[in-house]
């Protein structure tokens, strides 16, 4: 959750394009099914831990909704 935290933040502060490299980087460590868990190993980058999906979910829409073109732009 502090990852997608820090991505909203950066986005909000107008630092696009690092808010969406991390965004990017953290669906990267997604499993199969797409799942994210609570921490990441920090040596090999594997997920351990439970997978609460509420707080990963909440930020990855938060994140893309915030990263994404306004509707009223989109063509």
């Amino acid at each position: 959750m502090c990852a997608f935290w820090r991505v909203d933040a950066l986005a909000r502060i107008g630092r696009l394009e690092q808010a969406r490299e991390s965004f990017e980087a953290l669906l990267a460590h997604r499993n199969p099914m797409g799942l994210l868990s609570e921490d990441l190993d920090p040596k090999n980058g594997r997920l351990w831990g439970n997978f609460p999906q509420t707080y990963s979910m909440a930020g990855i829409i938060n994140g893309a909704m915030l990263l994404s073109k306004p509707w009223s732009v989109a063509v």
